[in-house]
């Protein structure tokens, strides 16, 4: 984790002070409490509260609600109240893997709720943004491509009306999703071709056009129609097959010359280690909160530097959680593809918009990274009185 400069230590309660001053007359932040609350645009706001009156915020997917709830209850909050948020690799390890003798050991997506609230209460401690801190934004300007899904229950016009919406928004990279799952394998792969083929000809001018099978296809299938996608241009092919089989992957990734990518749904940097080993992907594409927040997701990037992957961040939505994703993905020197952005889960734009400001959404098909402090999320206590669930 990149730490502060002397220059920036004066300001902050997460460490004693500058100059010296006698220990008994110090008082490091604390944790007081750890909030979750429900609301009614599908997801729930995290809040990391301090004695010293700063807070991180987080979003909650919706449907774990009551999961997150009993980790909460049950593991998050024994272990973190009371403690300096700002040691934030510490709280990762402790919630990841454990300390002394608790073994908390918790998925991926709820490290990662707790570490992007605490990534943002160390930027506002700090008075800078968390791309800053993380080691600084190559670039603060963002191309994103419009994720539209549920292909599989579409006909191919259908699908070219939402491409369509997204290019009226002024978007010009783009992905469409078949959601398939890997338990309808190959249930009709000549419609998601007719759909991509119908969607490629309207993008004429050679604008970027992803394809995910969402694990839909056998390894066979999936090779036949990755050639067939080559033939019309196609710029990366996501998850042609399920997750879980990474030696077929490998067989995939090695038979095609586009691009194959993978790792939304994984977590951890271990197992992207495992990813690479066995599947080779050409691009690995973490997800902000199933790798384990923006601490892991900064890992991840790191080792896919080193092992020479481009890397493509999984985030449809607009919101907290995606401000941290572009935040991350800001540093990496190399990461030129397009951020995902989608609409169909995020709730209301106008709602997420009162709730945190209109920073978190994009302009013309671009998100726009400032200098505010944390992930620069301005918070509308009154929206969220409004829009919290009964």
């Amino acid at each position: 984790m990149v730490w502060y400069s002397d220059a920036i230590r004066p300001n902050l309660k997460c460490s004693p002070r500058w100059p010296a001053i006698p220990l008994r007359t110090l008082s490091i932040m604390k944790i007081t409490d750890i909030t979750h609350t429900p609301l009614t645009i599908g997801k729930g706001l995290l809040r990391v509260q301090t004695d010293a009156g700063i807070e991180g915020h987080a979003e909650v997917p919706g449907r774990h609600g009551a999961v997150f709830d009993a980790y909460l209850d049950g593991a998050m909050k024994p272990a973190l109240v009371g403690e300096n948020p700002c040691l934030v690799d510490r709280h990762w390890e402790t919630l990841a893997l454990g300390r002394d003798e608790r073994a908390y050991k918790l998925p991926g997506w709820a490290v990662g709720v707790i570490d992007i609230a605490l990534w943002d209460l160390l930027g506002k401690d700090a008075g800078l943004p968390v791309h800053t801190l993380m080691g600084g934004a190559r670039r603060t300007a963002i191309p994103l491509y419009w994720s539209t899904g549920s292909g599989w229950r579409m006909r191919p016009e259908e699908m070219l009306g939402l491409v369509q919406n997204g290019w009226e928004e002024g978007f010009r990279a783009f992905k469409i999703r078949m959601d398939w799952r890997g338990w309808r394998q190959d249930v009709d792969p000549s419609k998601d071709y007719s759909m991509f083929k119908l969607v490629r000809e309207y993008l004429s001018g050679g604008e970027y056009l992803g394809f995910d099978a969402n694990n839909g296809y056998s390894v066979s299938t999936a090779i036949q129609q990755g050639r067939r996608f080559e033939e019309l241009g196609i710029d990366h092919f996501e998850e042609p097959i399920p997750h879980y089989d990474l030696p077929g992957l490998k067989q995939v990734s090695d038979a095609l010359d586009v691009a194959v990518s993978a790792g939304e749904q994984d977590a951890f940097r271990w197992w992207f280690h495992h990813l690479v080993l066995l599947g080779d992907p050409d691009i690995l594409q973490p997800d902000i909160l199933n790798a384990g927040g923006p601490s892991e997701v900064k890992r991840i990037y790191e080792m896919a530097t080193v092992l020479n992957k481009p890397v493509m961040p999984h985030s449809p939505q607009a919101g907290i959680n995606s401000m941290a994703s572009l935040h991350v993905y800001s540093t990496v020197q190399n990461a030129t593809r397009p951020h995902e952005f989608s609409i169909e889960f995020s709730g209301p734009l106008d709602e997420v918009a009162e709730l945190y400001g209109e920073a978190v959404l994009p302009k013309d098909g671009v998100a726009i990274l400032g200098d505010g402090p944390g992930l620069g999320i301005d918070l509308n206590e009154a929206a969220v009185a409004r829009l919290t669930a009964r």
